[in-house]
């Protein structure tokens, strides 16, 4: 998947945000040629899937040309990533079939009532009114141990919702990630444990996606709920992925590449100096992926055989981010002199 930021703007500000080194300090947006240039750049397979990211891109003030744009495409799988507050201002190009919408619904409490409110109309009028229920997905990061989630129970349930995209926030200041990531996975496995739960028992599926969780913070009790939930759990995949982290690849409005934004502090590359996606997963895979696979996220994955086996990460590598930074820089230095 290839997702395009179409703006640094944001009209809200998460503090967990992990695109906190763009959003709200530049007001930088993808121009229109720059666009095409990105869509003829992945032209080369059409079943490519692209996201369309920002900041908030429904704040680009050329978004409904754009979707037009890809409507008329051979793309036929494209994810609008959005917090859901200015949707309703494209419902005409978002019921193609074409579309996704992953609306990442945070907390009145966080966002304010009006916005938040602002959200639910927008679910209410896709999925009740404008026969899109199969194309919106709501999504929820857990960014604190004693986080309050009982707001998305009940818009799950008003909504009659199947499936939940959830993803544990990592520390987005490099000073907030010099900790353990399984020791601060296992802090906060209590709320994922509690909201896994909740979510299974109104049958609702939880779908995880980035910073994956190691099999080795799940329990006994964890993984009775398999059979507790059987019909349940054929729609999650918590038990059903290896919790390795790929390259997302995150294109920027001046066309510059970053292997992902927990990353993008570490390494970036012109998008012109590549054929096609897989060459840049290739890239990233070697200059950032390899590397990081030498430096064990935690003590205790030492010896761990699929670690070794490279079947788990080990959590987010931008929990190595200064570690990875540094052996970067140690083989350039080394490779400077042997040249």
């Amino acid at each position: 998947m290839a997702n395009l930021m179409l703006t640094k703007r944001c009209n809200l500000h998460c503090s967990y945000c992990f695109a906190n080194e763009f959003v709200n300090r530049q007001s930088d947006e993808m121009s229109y040629e720059n666009f095409l240039t990105c869509l003829d750049f992945l032209s080369h397979d059409p079943q490519e899937r692209i996201g369309l990211i920002g900041g908030e891109p429904t704040m680009h003030p050329e978004l409904k040309r754009m979707l037009g744009k890809l409507i008329d495409s051979p793309f036929q799988q494209i994810c609008l990533f959005t917090n859901g507050i200015l949707l309703d201002r494209f419902f005409t190009e978002l019921r193609n079939s074409k579309f996704t919408v992953l609306i990442n619904l945070n907390a009145p409490s966080g966002i304010g009532q009006a916005n938040f409110d602002r959200t639910i109309y927008n679910i209410d009028q896709m999925i009740n009114h404008l026969y899109m229920r199969s194309q919106v997905q709501l999504s929820l990061n857990v960014y604190a141990s004693d986080m309050d989630y009982g707001y998305m129970l009940d818009v799950l349930k008003r909504f009659q919702m199947k499936r939940l995209r959830l993803s544990v926030a990592v520390p987005n200041m490099e000073a907030g990630r010099e900790v353990d990531p399984l020791a601060y996975f296992r802090m906060m496995a209590g709320t994922v444990r509690a909201l896994v739960r909740d979510l299974l028992e109104i049958g609702v599926a939880p779908v995880f996606d980035c910073n994956y969780i190691p099999f080795c913070i799940f329990n006994d009790e964890d993984n009775a709920l398999v059979s507790r939930y059987p019909e349940v759990m054929k729609r999650s995949n918590i038990h059903r992925i290896n919790p390795v982290c790929s390259p997302v690849l995150d294109i920027l409005p001046d066309l510059q590449v970053v292997r992902c934004f927990g990353m993008s502090s570490l390494y970036k590359v012109n998008l012109l100096d590549f054929r096609n996606t897989q060459e840049l997963q290739r890239h990233f895979d070697a200059e950032i992926d390899k590397l990081a696979y030498h430096i064990l996220p935690s003590d205790e994955c030492r010896g761990c055989r699929e670690y070794a086996a490279m079947r788990c990460s080990g959590g987010c590598y931008a929990y190595r981010l200064d570690k990875i930074r540094k052996l970067r820089q140690e083989i350039r230095s080394v490779w400077g002199e042997l040249k």
